[in-house]
This record gives C-alpha cells, structure tokens and sequence, in this order.
C-alpha cells in the first residue's frame, strides 16, 4: 500500500465532494519544492490510499447531483481506458502486469475495459463514483454498500439479497449482473449481493463483500 499506510490522519481532498475528485496530478497538487525546503508527501493523497467512511460521514463527502455515498473502503487510484471510459456506478478492474509496479502509480490504475477479457471480467477492483477524465485520478469504492450500474439484460434471476456478479460479456461493458448460473466464471467475478431489488440500466444499491480490492 503506498506509503505503508492503509488510512492516514486526514486525506488532502482537492474538491469539496469525493465524487467530485478529478485531478489531472497525483494528489491534485504540485510534488516537488525547491532544494532544501523541508517537505513530506505524509498529508499527500497518493495512488493506493484507503479511507475508511461511516455512512455520516459518506453522505457530508456526496455531490448529490452526482449520487449519494454511503458507507465504505474508498481508495485513491488513477482511471484510464482503451474503450469503454469510466462511469458513475461501472466496475473498475486491475491489470495483473501493473501488480508489483515500482514506478508509480503504475501499482494503482482502474481500467473501464473489463480485465482480462469482457468474456472473463474477473479482476474486479471497485466501482466507479464518478466519470473522470482519462488518465486523472479519482477515488473508486471497493467494499461497503455501493450504487453500481446494472446492465440493460440481467440474465440471472432478479431478486433482492441475490448474489451480484461483474455482468460477462455484458451488452454494456463493465455493468453489473445479478443471480447469474452459477460457473467457473461467475463466481471469480462475484462482488456482493443486491442490496434490494436490482433495475436494468439503473445505478442499484451493491452490498461489495468481495474484498478490500487489490492491496
């Protein structure tokens, strides 16, 4: 985790909102001081940080005109695509060629291309709370109760507190599915469970148990 940390004192949010955090550099402030001037990157949001949220303090961090944040594991990571852009409510995945980067943030990247394959999207990270701009950084949710993106065909059977899987193959990439055939695929994509009823093409409430995404 970067900085060996996995929450610290207080985080430098460069917006008012966490779903408004859309910083075109690391930490959304400049890095480098002039030659000896006393200076530590220990209050600095990097790629790879975690906040802890109850749902008090998620809700006073929510843009609503964006959607409402509720309680949770949020890390700090930069977005980036080669065709389906990232999304309020899509999944983010990992690229197991960025695990153990040491050039930074490599270790930290949220892909809006299902990872490895939209046949075998199964390197979840989080869901996306926001649509950023290519190659900025933003903060994704990776447990907790999340709004995730349902997908306009849900070829498993629709019900609350039934398990949610990363749509495979889906007809809008990177959307979630719901009580899918139970399969090798499947369940490597689970996430969670529906947290009430699930509605095509609607952001849904996702409880994520899968984990604390990649650490």
């Amino acid at each position: 985790m970067a900085g060996g940390w996995f929450t610290k004192q207080a985080d430098f949010l460069t917006a008012a909102y966490l779903n408004d955090v859309n910083d075109s550099a690391v930490g959304g402030q400049i890095q480098s001081v002039p030659t000896a001037v006393p200076a530590t990157q220990g209050i600095q949001t990097l790629p790879g940080d975690r906040i802890i949220l109850d749902d008090v303090t998620a809700a006073a961090l929510s843009d609503t005109t964006i959607g409402t944040l509720y309680g949770g594991i949020y890390m700090y990571v930069q977005a980036t695509w080669t065709t389906t852009a990232a999304a309020l409510g899509q999944a983010g995945f990992y690229k197991v060629a960025d695990i153990g980067s040491t050039t930074a943030p490599n270790s930290y990247i949220a892909y809006g291309d299902a990872q490895p394959t939209t046949a075998i999207p199964t390197y979840f990270l989080g869901v996306f709370i926001s649509a950023p701009t290519k190659g900025n950084y933003c903060w994704i949710q990776i447990q907790g109760m999340a709004s995730g993106l349902f997908d306009s065909t849900l070829a498993g059977t629709v019900a609350a507190g039934n398990w949610v899987s990363v749509k495979v193959s889906s007809i809008v990439p990177s959307c979630f599915d719901v009580g899918a055939a139970v399969g090798v695929v499947t369940l490597s994509a689970l996430v969670g469970t529906a947290a009430g009823l699930p509605a095509t093409s609607t952001l849904s409430k996702i409880a994520i148990w899968r984990g604390f995404g990649r650490l």
